[in-house]
């Protein structure tokens, strides 16, 4: 009897065993961050932020890095030089695990 109850709980080990590993392998992947877009006037831009107040005088700070990119009202790429207060743009950004707004697109629509 000890030893039929000895097999029968090594054999429920074991299947716990092999049904845990089979869902540790189903996990979905990470999702990545979706990008969201900010609507505004620019306040002010420096070499490595732009501060954006919309409609609601809410004021959000970006960060620029190297991949940004920036565009003018016709779609072609700029340099942060022709990005002045006043400007209004769409900033689309991002999150970064830091919490920085981080610009991933800066587009100037006026």
């Amino acid at each position: 009897m000890k030893n039929s109850l000895s097999v029968l709980v090594g054999v429920l080990m074991v299947l716990g065993l092999i049904s845990f590993s089979q869902a540790q392998g189903t996990q979905a992947p990470a999702k990545k961050p979706v990008g969201t877009t900010f609507i505004g006037t620019v306040d002010s831009v420096t070499m490595s932020e732009i501060v954006v107040v919309n409609k609601d005088n809410i004021k959000m700070s970006f960060l620029v890095v190297a991949t940004t990119t920036l565009y003018n009202a016709k779609g072609e790429t700029i340099g942060l030089d022709k990005i002045v207060k006043g400007n209004e743009v769409n900033v689309e950004y991002k999150t970064t695990a830091e919490g920085v707004y981080e610009a991933v697109s800066v587009k100037v629509t006026k």
